[in-house]
């Protein structure tokens, strides 16, 4: 028969234990919703692109998965693009999924804020999933992403769609090549790239890392990638298990692969307003 105090000792440590859990979990619930979503990260990267000749760097400002929604506001993304060109960037690189589904709320003060981007940055992009690709097969989702394009271009930012692009900096030449989403079948490396090869080093925006296996035929020197949020919930030991990709070890940071360089940002936004152990990115990168 148990001691009437110790039963009162063995009450109150339940109670106290069970006090603890639900404080903790109330916390990393809080922190995993209010905190880190919000909590915003400069990154720096160099990634080796030129030849030998030498030169000036060129710098990007990466920005990917804004996802304006009810959870992403446009003053959190408008803060990411202020940190981003305090780097005085030569251009700004958006790799896709500028809204969430068929969400496009308040498109007058998403222009203004991307236009605000658009004056102070030369500026290019590309789609992602959500802007009108595999979620069109959804009820009620986004028909298309001319929505999207639209938005775009009226804020002064063109969409590369499976083409090229020739950016010149300094004196050197560089071609940016922009591809549809992969897994809205509108990935076409072969219309993408150009049909004579002049030797310019060439840069490869996609917003699905996994897309590196359709590009292993073409030169190219690097890749940027969004898509993955890099897994928005990292587990300890585990990684991101809930990456949405098929080669997880591509699912944030710079990655040698096949003599080439790839580089997925964490983006900006987020699904359902949640990331643990994965602040939101803003990457500043050099190539040199």
């Amino acid at each position: 028969m148990t001691h009437p105090a110790r039963r009162s000792l063995l009450t109150r440590r339940r109670f106290l234990g069970t006090l603890g859990l639900t404080l903790g979990g109330g916390l990393a619930a809080g922190w995993s919703r209010w905190i880190e979503p919000q909590w915003l990260e400069t990154t720096h990267w160099e990634i080796p692109f030129f030849g030998p000749a030498g030169g000036p760097s060129l710098r990007l400002l990466h920005l990917s998965d804004l996802h304006h929604s009810t959870v992403v506001p446009l003053d959190f993304i408008e803060r990411a693009f202020e940190l981003g060109l305090k780097h005085r960037p030569h251009l700004v690189v958006l790799t896709g999924d500028f809204i969430t589904g068929s969400t496009l709320l308040d498109p007058g003060g998403y222009q203004r804020v991307l236009r605000g981007l658009a004056r102070r940055a030369a500026c290019v992009a590309v789609l992602g999933n959500h802007d009108g690709g595999i979620d069109t097969s959804r009820p009620g989702s986004r028909p298309d992403h001319r929505a999207v394009r639209q938005l775009l271009h009226s804020a002064g930012i063109p969409v590369l769609y499976n083409e090229t692009l020739t950016w010149v900096h300094g004196s050197r030449p560089v071609e940016i090549v922009g591809l549809g989403d992969l897994w809205s079948g509108q990935c076409h490396p072969d219309a993408a790239f150009p049909t004579g090869d002049n030797g310019w080093p060439r840069l490869v925006l996609c917003h699905n890392p996994d897309a590196k296996s359709l590009l292993l035929p073409y030169r190219w020197n690097a890749l940027l990638c969004g898509h993955s949020h890099g897994g928005q919930l990292r587990i300890p030991f585990l990684g991101a298990p809930l990456a949405p990709l098929h080669d997880k070890r591509f699912a944030e940071g710079l990655h040698p692969w096949e003599g080439r360089w790839i580089y997925t940002t964490r983006g900006i936004g987020n699904l359902h307003g949640i990331r643990i152990n994965c602040r939101p990115e803003v990457s500043i990168l050099d190539l040199v």
